[in-house]
């Protein structure tokens, strides 16, 4: 779709990881008043955070059914993800933003914890109407395990390259990728672009950090960026929490900006 840009509101940037249930309001405020600003076409995700992975994680859910004990994982964490949706959605509502909610099990189906159905079709039918179509990061049905987890970094990757986006944002907590984990590391280095030649050493440099939480981390993030990029995508993993940074992506002001741009590997696909 024509200037159609993939929005993630990272769950480590619009919470408080390290306290469950803890919502940054001020990050979600913002970030709502430069959404309404926004004219174009708009698909808008977010993370789980606190409201999502200590309850995944306790209960293993990323790993699919073992036994019923799992259930009471499942419901809490279905039920603290529309929590923090229904926040974003008031934040939305206060500045006029026309949204359709959409939650992931309702809307696919994983194989062995790979996408394997998606359903589409209502997306596609919200954007036309000029509304803002919001989903998140759930625990959706797999066909072969139960069920699995699918990040919404997934999902930006699939509606990008499925409906033709000209851009993906990934707002985080830090700035961008950088050469070490810059919480543990003074020495970490940001990167500000990400492109066919350099992208083995920067991957191979995050495959020994920390894995993170159940979505996978900042690896999970660059190996969806990259999938974008080899298909004529443009991404940027930026700091959501940093005042300014998303309106200015969202204008197209990304000269000498702090953050990581991933530079297409192919000329970008004709939308």
């Amino acid at each position: 779709m024509k200037q159609l840009t993939v929005l993630k509101l990272g769950g480590s940037a619009i919470t408080d990881k390290s306290r469950k249930l803890t919502p940054d309001l001020v990050t979600i405020h913002r970030s709502a008043d430069q959404i309404a600003k926004y004219k174009r076409l708009m698909i808008l995700l977010h993370g789980g955070g606190s409201f999502a992975h200590p309850f995944a994680k306790r209960g293993n859910l990323a790993k699919g059914f073992k036994d019923r004990s799992q259930f009471k994982a499942l419901d809490e964490t279905e039920l603290y993800l529309d929590q923090l949706s229904r926040i974003i959605q008031v934040a939305l509502l206060q500045r006029n933003v026309g949204f359709v909610p959409f939650r992931p099990m309702s809307y696919m189906e994983t194989s062995q914890g790979s996408l394997s159905r998606a359903f589409l079709d209502p997306i596609t039918d919200a954007l036309r109407l000029g509304l803002v179509p919001l989903s998140h990061g759930d625990v959706v049905m797999d066909s072969k395990i139960g069920f699995s987890i699918v990040s919404a970094d997934q999902l930006a990757s699939l509606f990008a390259l499925k409906l033709k986006a000209s851009n993906v944002l990934f707002g985080s907590d830090v700035d961008g990728i950088y050469s070490a984990d810059p919480k543990r590391s003074k020495t970490a280095q940001l990167v500000k672009e990400v492109n066919k030649k350099n992208y083995r050493k920067i991957r191979a440099a995050l495959r020994k950090s920390p894995p993170g939480d159940v979505t996978g981390g900042m690896l999970a993030k660059f190996s969806q960026a990259v999938i974008l990029a080899k298909n004529g995508c443009e991404s940027y993993i930026f700091n959501l929490r940093r005042e300014g940074m998303l309106e200015a992506l969202l204008s197209g002001k990304s000269q000498g900006l702090e953050c990581t741009r991933f530079e297409t590997w192919r000329k970008p696909r004709v939308n």
